[in-house]
């Protein structure tokens, strides 16, 4: 009798038991139904985010560098559609230049992981893009890692937006601020600031940096026969004149009035008197509209390593300074220290 007893109270302990785990599973099952409802729900709301934002969010496999997901919003920033951008790869989008950068940036922040960075960074780079019909345009992306759940970057969370407006308008503001409103050359302020860069530049490396200070000869006299108008034509062409010759690194700036500045980066003494002298042919073959041919006069210096800025411009405004006082149309260099007629 008792051991019927207690069989029968084991059994009612087992399904006690047994209920209880039954009951247990069930809240389980609810808890992750309620979970996935709650996924599902996010994971809607991000994707109704993405694909109404005017932004473009793109994801793209960190090994392959090709798209496995792009938004809507390509279509407005790139002409494009997710389905015919989604066989692409970063680089059938952009430039061989602003591939290099971003594979350039990808590098510095694989070195950051390497070290330690904090996995939630983003980074910010602008760069030009081609849209569809392969015009560029000019787009500000935030990049971040998407990691696998060892923490270990697989994919790259890009947000990109169009900037080509702000960037030209930023440009056109620059250019305004640096450039003389006249000319189109640079200002002084610019030139200064260049000067001193390339000067320090020349005493890290050794690199010879000259200028050519001109100034053109009775320019008064067309500004009082022919008129300002005529005179502010004549600068415009001797700067268009000038860059002709000139290289894409050097920098021409308008000094003032009727005076020039040319900064010649990684050009000696010698050379620097060559072009100014070319310059000089230049002028004198070239007809001005109502002028004719104009000449100038010319002084050429080369940077001494280590001087001052006020040091080097006051021998380069000696130098032109000289050639004026012996005759205009002539060039007097450090070296010469006498004019050399053409």
């Amino acid at each position: 009798m008792k051991a019927q007893e207690a069989l029968f109270e084991t059994r009612n302990n087992q399904e006690d038991l047994l209920l209880r785990r039954i009951k247990e599973l069930e809240q389980k099952v609810s808890d992750l139904n309620k979970l996935h409802r709650e996924l599902s729900e996010s994971e809607e709301k991000y994707r109704m985010i993405a694909d109404h934002s005017g932004d473009c969010l793109w994801i793209a496999d960190l090994k392959t560098l090709h798209f496995t997901y792009v938004s809507p919003a390509v279509k407005q920033i790139y002409g494009s559609t997710p389905e015919s951008t989604i066989k692409d790869s970063i680089a059938d989008v952009m430039p061989p230049y602003s591939l290099e950068t971003v594979k350039r940036i990808l590098q510095e922040e694989l070195a950051l992981e390497a070290k330690g960075a904090d996995p939630g960074r983003s980074r910010t780079i602008e760069i030009q893009e081609y849209r569809k019909d392969r015009s560029i345009v000019w787009i500000e992306n935030v990049l971040s890692f998407i990691r696998d759940d060892k923490q270990r970057p697989v994919a790259i969370l890009g947000v990109s937006r169009d900037v080509t407006e702000r960037r030209l308008l930023s440009e056109e503001l620059r250019n305004l601020a640096v450039t003389d409103p006249l000319t189109g050359a640079f200002n002084r302020r610019h030139f200064m600031e260049e000067l001193n860069r390339e000067m320090e530049r020349s005493d890290r490396y050794s690199i010879p940096l000259s200028l050519i200070m001109l100034d053109l000869d009775n320019f008064k006299n067309i500004n009082d026969l022919f008129g300002h108008e005529t005179g502010d034509r004549v600068l415009k062409g001797v700067v268009d004149l000038i860059r002709k010759r000139i290289r894409l690194p050097d920098v021409l700036a308008r000094w003032g009035g009727e005076e020039f500045m040319i900064m010649l980066v990684n050009t000696a003494l010698k050379e620097a008197t060559k072009l100014s002298t070319a310059l000089l042919e230049s002028l004198r073959k070239r007809i001005f509209p109502e002028v004719g041919s104009l000449t100038a006069s010319f002084g050429v210096t080369q940077y001494v390593g280590r001087e001052s800025t006020d040091n080097l411009l006051t021998r380069v405004d000696d130098l032109m300074y000289q050639a004026k006082q012996t005759g205009r149309a002539r060039i007097i260099s450090d070296v010469t220290r006498s004019a050399s007629r053409i």
